[in-house]
């Protein structure tokens, strides 16, 4: 642990919520917190505290002395379930002999959830003046009353449901999101419009690739923060009815010119008779989404297969899975999928596979498999929130292997409700 640097502070409580979730005991909790708030205060030593079960449980950290944290030995009884400074320094004042030289600065910061303290920091030495703190102390009451409403004894949890889980990951991501996209998008804009300005008068051919490539990085950085936007606070969908199997084609085509490079075949599969009752912007996405995706995990030469069928209620026409291997996104509550027909839009390849730990973070913001050659980022989890919204589902399974294109590929399963 170190403080030589503080963390990124716009994207602090983010890192937090990725650490922290899911967590399975006090101890992982409180080795988080007190981790987050000392790279991201730069204070000398952190004191972390946290109420549950009406015991007082907390992590102490001197990262000049020791890379791990000290954790009370016994939990304190605690009269109350209410945090307080008070019983959090009485913590403090009971390990203080077993620390030298302490500062003698410091700050209290409490963590309240619905008007009620869980939890806190107590900094020691000068910390950051930054705003960033009082949103790192609002996650880390959401982290902590996560781990209150599910706790059965003091140090052991139950596991906290999926669906908390992301949802408590979204608003974390909500809050980075709202206040990065105005921190950043300013400066990044005036990085763009700059460069643009000096690119039309400049005549040096190495001096125009410089400002070219400075500009769409630029852009680049716009466009991750409104994918974080959209992931977060997505916008309800306006729903009409139209021809899917007609909206796939040109996406298929000016994807392919992007990779002129590539000799992929791109079998198709669409039932013309399919009409989609969505948002047509937002299928279209998925639909760039995933082609996209396949064409980035193949090499050289590959076959990408696109189906749009109809599924009826026994799941006739879906896709073999394999048994081992196969993950499905966070499982999205639904009323219509599942009852009588769906519509099923299929992307399957035979490019690069995934890992264990890949198919794991398939559908989290914020994760790549660039490294595996599939630039999954943010497409994928763009997906599974449009999905959402739409009443449907998104999962990855392995490519049947009587397909012509089986190998190690990955197939990418939407389903559609027809009502």
């Amino acid at each position: 642990m170190s403080v030589s640097e503080p963390a990124n502070l716009s994207t602090a409580p983010l890192e937090l919520v990725q650490q922290a979730l899911p967590v399975s005991t006090v101890d992982d909790l409180l080795r988080c917190l007190v981790d987050s708030w000392l790279r991201t205060s730069g204070a000398t030593a952190g004191h972390v505290s946290l109420i549950a079960n009406q015991k007082l449980s907390f992590a102490f950290a001197v990262p000049s002395r020791d890379d791990q944290p000290m954790f009370s030995s016994n939990d304190l009884p605690a009269t109350t379930i209410d945090w307080s400074a008070t019983i959090a320094s009485d913590s403090l004042t009971s390990i203080v002999d077993k620390v030298a030289e302490l500062p003698t600065t410091v700050t209290v910061v409490p963590f309240e959830f619905n008007g009620l303290a869980v939890g806190g920091a107590i900094l020691l030495g000068d910390v950051e003046d930054s705003e960033v703190l009082a949103a790192l102390a609002t996650v880390s009451a959401r982290l902590i009353e996560q781990l209150r409403s599910g706790q059965t004894s003091s140090s052991n949890l139950n596991p906290v449901s999926e669906t908390r889980l992301r949802d408590l990951k979204l608003e974390a991501m909500a809050e980075f999101a709202a206040g990065a996209g105005h921190e950043i998008n300013n400066p990044v804009a005036t990085i763009a419009g700059r460069s643009a300005l000096l690119l039309k008068t400049e005549t040096d051919p190495e001096r125009r690739r410089i400002l070219e490539t400075i500009g769409g990085q630029a852009y680049r950085i716009r466009d991750m923060i409104g994918d974080a936007m959209t992931y977060a606070r997505p916008p309800e969908p306006s729903l009409e009815e139209f021809d899917p199997a007609a909206e796939i084609t040109p996406i298929v085509d000016s994807l392919k010119r992007q990779f002129p490079h590539k000799n992929v075949a791109v079998e198709k599969s669409l039932d013309e008779a399919i009409r989609l009752n969505a948002d047509r912007e937002q299928f279209r996405v998925i639909v760039s989404c995933l082609i996209k995706n396949s064409l980035e995990a193949i090499d050289q030469e590959g076959v990408i297969r696109v189906e749009l069928a109809m599924v009826d209620e026994s799941g006739q026409m879906e896709t073999r899975r394999v048994s081992e291997g196969q993950h499905q996104a966070p499982r999205i509550p639904r009323s219509r999928v599942g009852l009588l027909p769906h519509i099923r839009f299929t992307v399957s390849d035979n490019g690069v596979g995934l890992s264990e730990v890949e198919r794991e973070h398939l559908f989290d913001p914020f994760y790549s498999g660039r490294q595996a050659g599939r630039g999954l980022g943010f497409g994928l989890s763009k997906c599974w929130q449009i999905l959402r919204l739409h009443g449907g589902t998104i999962e990855a399974v392995d490519p049947s292997s009587d397909d012509d294109n089986s190998g190690n590929g990955l197939a990418i399963n939407t389903l559609w409700p027809t009502e």
